[in-house]
């Protein structure tokens, strides 16, 4: 499991240092797609797990994309929201003991699942260009950097959730 997980989290990585860092709308915004990794795990993994893997992922992307500390801050901010956030959006009760709910769209459904990314990349989108900006100078490049990225990373964090469904069904060839 631990190959596996480290396997994936240095696929985002590399995807957001060699592709994504380079996509922008207008020089506006661009896409952080390293949340979607923290945003899989599941309600049964510990804390300080989240918490190691959300600040190792930020901290490399920090080095590898220049940006001193904002994407471990925002990273680790994700890691410390996600069970809460997961917990929040499924459809489950608590009190079920052998509640371990893997976040996707088969386990929440599209609403659940759908909202439950949204507010989670909101939250980092505006933290991490809040960390940027650190003053309100220029509001509205301010607003546009959140909204393009927050749109952006949405739609391909649901691409990768499509795709991620279609090959769990086997209709991925």
């Amino acid at each position: 499991m631990f190959l596996k997980r480290l396997l994936w989290f240095f696929i985002f990585l590399i995807m957001q240092v060699m592709i994504f860092n380079h996509v922008q709308v207008f020089g506006y915004g661009v896409p952080m797609i390293c949340i979607y990794p923290i945003l899989m795990f599941s309600l049964g993994t510990s804390r300080w797990e989240i918490l190691l893997w959300s600040f190792t992922v930020g901290l490399l992307e920090d080095i590898f994309s220049n940006t001193p500390g904002m994407s471990a801050a925002t990273l680790t901010l994700i890691g410390m929201l996600q069970p809460h956030l997961l917990r929040f959006f499924s459809q489950k009760d608590e009190d079920d003991k052998d509640f371990d709910l893997i976040p996707s769209v088969r386990s929440m459904g599209w609403n659940s699942f759908i909202r439950y990314i949204i507010l989670s990349v909101l939250i980092q989108e505006i933290a991490f260009f809040t960390l940027e900006a650190f003053s309100f100078f220029n509001y509205i490049k301010y607003g546009i950097n959140i909204i393009s990225s927050f749109i952006m990373t949405v739609l391909i964090l649901l691409a990768f959730e499509s795709v991620r469904m279609g090959a769990k069904k086997g209709n991925v060839r």
